[in-house]
């Protein structure tokens, strides 16, 4: 009997240990995510910029590839052919651009949550993925109406909703006593293994982008020389967009064609 306590001692013990690394990655994701927002609410816009002129410098340097061989075989430049075929070759980078924007105008409009809510919801979302959460406790994914509840902490985690959560903490709690549900069932299978990935993940998440922009965020003189950076970036894309503009000025000349040039 001594014998089967101990090993359930250390099985409980690990079971622990699992249950803390899953809650604890799953934080750092959502902090991940919120890295993620503030440094594009802090460098979306330069970024956006450079990447867009990044673009017409790409436009130009096709449109001057395009003048070149045909000036090389002896042809006429046709401007409007030009642009119909750099046009479609350029949709996919207006597709990023558009990718980018949307990124940026979604985290401007996110609101910051204030340190006491924020840390109510990590407490309440604790709480209620020691009950829920398909890896600890098996009948969320055999219950429809569990799994549902689960989907809608994920969401309102994901929100930092404190009010919904605290809400379905009251539906929780409601629900499984219904079920007959007086407690949950740990996923004990295979366990070490489970430790291990999760041990991974956690530290792929906090020593890869956006988790790692939290330093950069956190010091204010990073945050001026990223800035400074940026300026100097775009500042460099406007000079090398003059050369090409010029470079291409001249093909069309010499090639006896004109063509005023317009970015979308």
């Amino acid at each position: 009997m001594m014998n089967t306590t101990f090993f359930e001692e250390e099985t409980m013990t690990r079971q622990e240990v699992y249950e803390d690394l899953l809650l604890r990655r799953d934080q750092l994701e959502r902090k991940a995510i919120d890295y993620q927002i503030e440094y594009t609410q802090e460098f979306g816009e330069q970024i956006c910029a450079n990447f867009e002129i990044k673009l017409e410098c790409i436009k130009k340097k096709k449109a001057i590839s395009y003048c070149r061989r045909r000036q090389n075989r002896g042809l006429a430049v046709d401007t409007e052919k030009m642009e119909a075929e750099i046009e479609k070759e350029m949709k996919l980078y207006y597709v990023e651009l558009k990718d980018m924007l949307k990124s940026y105008h979604s985290a401007q409009d996110t609101k910051t949550v204030g340190h006491y809510e924020a840390s109510r919801v990590k407490k309440i979302y604790r709480r209620l993925a020691k009950l829920l959460h398909p890896d600890i406790n098996k009948k969320t994914a055999e219950s429809r109406e569990l799994s549902d509840l689960w989907n809608r902490v994920v969401e309102a985690y994901d929100a930092l909703d404190v009010n919904k959560l605290e809400d379905l903490e009251v539906l929780i709690k409601r629900t499984m006593e219904e079920l007959g549900d007086e407690g949950f069932e740990l996923q004990v299978d295979n366990i070490e293994e489970r430790i291990e990935r999760l041990e991974r993940q956690i530290n792929e998440i906090m020593t890869t982008e956006p988790y790692t922009y939290r330093e950069l965020l956190e010091d204010e003189e990073r945050k001026k020389t990223r800035h400074d950076e940026l300026n100097s970036e775009h500042e460099d894309y406007e000079q090398y967009l003059e050369t090409l503009t010029r470079a291409l000025e001249d093909m069309l000349r010499e090639g006896g064609s004109n063509v005023v040039w317009l970015m979308n």
